[in-house]
């Protein structure tokens, strides 16, 4: 399994992904909109798509990264698709911003590749500079590791964890394949994917 996250992003990205992309995450972007945000920030880049998403409907998005070769792809996909992305070289453990100056952190699939007080850490800087962190991670239900290092936790660990360091707002396992694409689903949906939504 590769440990390079300019290898793991190195594929092309398109509209169709950038849709997909939103849609399958819908209840965390719901979670989003929720706080009325402004300005957002974006915590790992990945692929660049969900800045892009915000930043087309008129808000003023930041996305940090501190992989170069990872933000020059995502500036790529940003000019294609026509996004408005301030891309942001730094450190996630040092946030180069002032205190309060977002609405809302996000972020998908960043927090499971860490330690308990590493997150502890990451989030606690993330709302120096931000009045909301959302942000989602696959959960013990996700059948595999995509980058290798994930730590595929519970809801309940996850949920004790914050409570014991933060303000839990919400919380909740959900599946990134929508019920409502379909009118009967024969089998058991299976919730893959943990959100939360946390304040100081």
């Amino acid at each position: 399994m590769t440990k390079n996250w300019a290898s793991f992003y190195s594929k092309s990205f398109d509209l169709e992904f950038l849709i997909r992309n939103t849609y399958v995450h819908l209840e965390m972007f719901k979670s989003i909109y929720d706080q009325h945000p402004r300005k957002l920030l974006e915590v790992g880049v990945g692929s660049g798509s969900m800045s892009i998403f915000w930043s087309y409907l008129g808000l003023k998005l930041f996305a940090l990264d501190n992989d170069l070769k990872v933000l020059e792809k995502a500036k790529q996909l940003s000019k294609s698709l026509n996004g408005n992305v301030n891309f942001v070289y730094g450190d996630a453990f040092k946030l180069p911003f002032k205190d309060n100056f977002f609405d809302v952190i996000f972020h998908q699939g960043l927090l499971e590749h860490f330690s308990d007080e590493e997150i502890i850490r990451l989030l606690n800087e993330q709302l120096k500079v931000g009045k909301a962190v959302v942000f989602s991670v696959p959960n013990n239900f996700y059948k595999e590791k995509d980058f290798g290092n994930e730590r595929l936790l519970t809801k309940d660990y996850w949920d004790k964890l914050l409570k014991q360091n933060f303000n839990l707002i919400e919380s909740k396992n959900y599946n990134p394949v929508r019920k409502k694409l379909f009118k009967k689903i024969p089998y058991r949906v299976v919730k893959t994917m943990y959100f939360a939504k946390i304040t100081k």
